[in-house]
């Protein structure tokens, strides 16, 4: 029996060794104690799991080969290869986007709160709002990715070559979506990604396929002593000739006890469209595990017919450390459709990783 044991711990030893492989999971719980709208008399109540997940990354020969999978209602994951240190080959995918360049004006915006259901601003920015995708929370056509790219989520084939320690061009091809390999070359990401000391700039180009245009964006990101800075451009056009400009800025100041984040995106079309959308969030820090934030942020599309305005204001407290077990609380109030509909909502959750 000792002889099963000791041969048990050589083996997990030598596997764990030889296949270096992380992982982790994480589980965020959400109630939503009473929640309604201004279209319903009814107060109702609700919750559920934002997310129940399971993660691994492994690499073998001294990382040549490697592979990250997860679980989250279905699998996705990537392998790939890296037969010199100026080239990797990647097949496969991950859903939250590769690539991405938008710094704090993304996810980072609220962070973990997005993801647990208590803060409000994730369809801002994956704009998966009222009326579908494109559309933000309040279900118009203004999102931070008018101006900043948020990367890919598909699974492709993807070369990262890296000639300088400071370049790296990423190019993503994307195979598994079948079809003639004309309408795969029309739906290349290619993405040029500058590092200096001063900040990141970046240019990536975002091709849509046959009959749909593409998108082109610019970004420059760099850190200003306790402030730090994101501006992004992008320029979108379509074979009919039509084309729509994003521009917009990202700014986050923080000290140990206090912080502001603050986003603004600008979109124009030559049909005459004009959207503005713009979020603040201060907040206070008054020990490692205990914070309070003040999320704010209003949205606005102008037409030669019609000029909508919408807001939202989503106070929340966070009971635990920024990047480790949370209890969250808060209060959400926006509208829809310029004040059609104003919605609210009481939630809590518990989110957790580990």
């Amino acid at each position: 029996m000792k002889k099963l044991i000791v041969l048990s711990v050589v083996l997990a030893l030598v596997a764990s060794a030889a296949f270096a492989v992380d992982l982790s999971a994480s589980i965020f719980g959400r109630v939503t104690l009473v929640e309604g709208d201004t279209d319903n008399d009814e107060i109702s109540a609700s919750g559920g799991f934002e997310r129940i997940r399971f993660d691994g990354y492994g690499e073998v020969a001294d990382g040549a080969f490697g592979g990250w999978i997860r679980f989250d209602g279905g699998f996705n994951g990537y392998a790939f290869w890296k037969p010199i240190d100026q080239l990797k080959i990647v097949i496969g995918g991950n859903p939250d986007g590769m690539y991405g360049k938008e710094g704090i004006t993304g996810w980072m915006f609220n962070e973990t709160p997005y993801d647990a259901g208590v803060a409000i601003g994730g369809n801002n920015v994956w704009g998966w709002g009222p009326g579908g995708d494109g559309h933000n929370l309040y279900g118009q056509t203004v999102i931070s990715r008018n101006a900043f790219y948020g990367g890919f989520g598909g699974n492709a084939l993807h070369l990262n070559i890296t000639p300088f320690d400071i370049l790296t061009i990423n190019i993503v091809l994307p195979f598994f979506d079948g079809g003639e390999i004309a309408d795969v070359i029309l739906k290349v990401k290619a993405q040029v990604d500058l590092n200096f000391d001063f900040g990141n700039i970046a240019v990536t180009y975002d091709g849509h396929g046959d009959g749909n245009g593409g998108q082109v964006y610019a970004y420059f990101g760099a850190p200003i002593g306790p402030l730090s800075l994101d501006v992004g451009f992008a320029y979108g056009f379509e074979e009919s000739g039509d084309y729509s400009m994003g521009a917009g800025v990202g700014l986050k100041f923080a000290t140990d006890v206090f912080g502001i984040r603050f986003r603004a995106i600008t979109k124009f079309t030559n049909l005459d469209y004009f959207g503005l959308l713009a979020e603040l969030v201060p907040y206070f820090t008054f020990s490692d595990n205990f914070a309070m934030f003040i999320n704010a942020g209003l949205s606005m599309s102008m037409t030669p017919s019609d000029t909508l305005v919408d807001f939202h204001a989503n106070p929340y407290v966070r009971i635990g450390e920024e990047w480790g077990a949370q209890f969250l609380a808060g209060f959400k109030i926006w509208s829809e459709g310029g004040f059609d509909v104003i919605k609210w909502g009481v939630p809590i959750a518990i989110a957790l990783s580990f």
